[in-house]
């Protein structure tokens, strides 16, 4: 870190895994941290619950960008993402500060890592080479958060019900109030689309939404651990 020009820290790791606590204690700990939000979901307005997104009290006074930058009928894609992340990450090194990329979203992070290519056309969200890790650089330091599976899927379950007890059905209300609606862009966001259909339909039970909603969940944390494997840049710190 002494010896990097223009430093940039990426906490990255699975759904659930913990990421958030340990970006604040770190960035409180290095002073002069700013985080920048990579997670495709916290982009949006108004999905507060269901991302689990950070608190004004959470953040500590630790300056965070990216976050409630989208109504949600808008489409982000990690072409986008990666030329707003850039700018963020400009304007935190002009002012002297570290950047610290934090969030779950694999194509959005590899976008900003890995100098991935788009074509013209933001509506197209693969890029147009295949994603290659770069070599390790002195300005990059990836920090990958990992648990044991059996705590992983433990984790998820729990904070899915969590999440239901703080009120996610009527956050989905309060969106559906608003308009929106489950073809809308923001609304492809883990168990959002589920609850919406809950709500119109009354089916299935509460129960059996929250089980379905915390299996998506898993298998989803399961492909973000395949994808960032082999990645040699990453120190990966297991936690228990």
């Amino acid at each position: 870190m002494k010896s990097a020009s223009q430093p940039l820290i990426v906490i990255l790791g699975p759904t659930a895994s913990g990421k958030t606590a340990i970006s604040i204690d770190l960035a409180v700990m290095l002073g002069n941290t700013e985080i920048v939000n990579s997670d495709s979901r916290q982009l949006y307005k108004y999905l507060n619950i269901g991302t689990a997104k950070i608190t004004l009290e959470e953040m500590q006074d630790v300056p965070h960008h990216l976050l409630d930058i989208l109504d949600p009928k808008e489409e982000a894609t990690a072409a986008w993402y990666k030329e707003e992340a850039q700018k963020v990450i400009g304007q935190i090194h002009s002012r002297g500060h570290i950047p610290m990329l934090v969030g779950g979203s694999m194509l959005y992070i590899s976008a900003v890592t890995d100098g991935l290519t788009f074509p013209a056309n933001r509506g197209m969200r693969k890029p147009l080479q295949e994603r290659k890790h770069v070599k390790p650089s002195e300005n990059l330091f990836i920090i990958g958060i990992d648990r044991p599976r059996e705590e992983m899927m433990r984790r998820i379950d729990d904070r899915t019900a969590e999440l239901f007890r703080k009120g996610w059905v009527e956050e989905v209300r309060e969106l559906l109030r608003r308009g929106y609606t489950h073809e809308d862009p923001a609304m492809k966001s883990h168990g959002y689309r589920e609850i919406m259909n809950f709500i119109q339909s009354g089916t299935p039970s509460q129960e059996k939404l929250v089980d379905s909603i915390s299996k998506k969940t898993r298998q989803y944390a399961k492909r973000q651990m395949t994808w960032w494997r082999g990645d040699p840049r990453i120190e990966w710190l297991t936690l228990s």
